[in-house]
């Protein structure tokens, strides 16, 4: 069996808040221009109110969430991507999430990786099926 080619373009999603940003990519793409992309999309008119505002790609970072061995603790850690690396030289895989990381708008420093997990299952109420019909079988002959 021939070894799995890797892809020829990246799915990626980039999420914050309640927000999920879809992106096509090609692997040698930098970080750099996935970040350049999602600030078009942050400056956009359907940016959600929860989400802070930015200005420019230095007012956020992009990380991504560590798995296995380089994650300790049941807090999950992040790490963040340089930006002058490719997406197949920083270890991101196809369909990845990738995680908005703000600055603080007066110090500076990086705020915590905010975002809500949506729901699984949808949880509306399922109508139940019509009644049956009580006059069922042949119809009786009038005078």
């Amino acid at each position: 069996m021939a070894p799995k080619q890797p892809p020829k373009i990246y799915q990626l999603l980039l999420r914050s808040h309640k927000m999920t940003i879809f992106l096509t990519r090609t692997p040698t793409s930098t970080v750099q221009e996935i970040k350049e992309e999602a600030l078009s999309a942050l400056l956009s008119d359907v940016n959600l109110n929860d989400v802070p505002k930015v200005a420019g790609v230095d007012d956020f970072e992009l990380c991504k969430l560590l798995r296995g061995r380089d994650a300790a603790g049941p807090i999950p850690q992040y790490e963040i991507l340089d930006h002058s690396k490719a997406i197949k030289d920083c270890g991101i895989l196809n369909w990845e999430i990738l995680y908005f990381q703000f600055r603080d708008e007066e110090t500076g420093d990086l705020q915590p990786v905010t975002f809500i997990q949506p729901p699984t299952f949808e949880e509306e109420d399922i109508p139940p099926p019509p009644s049956a019909s009580l006059n069922k079988g042949k119809r009786k002959a009038t005078d």
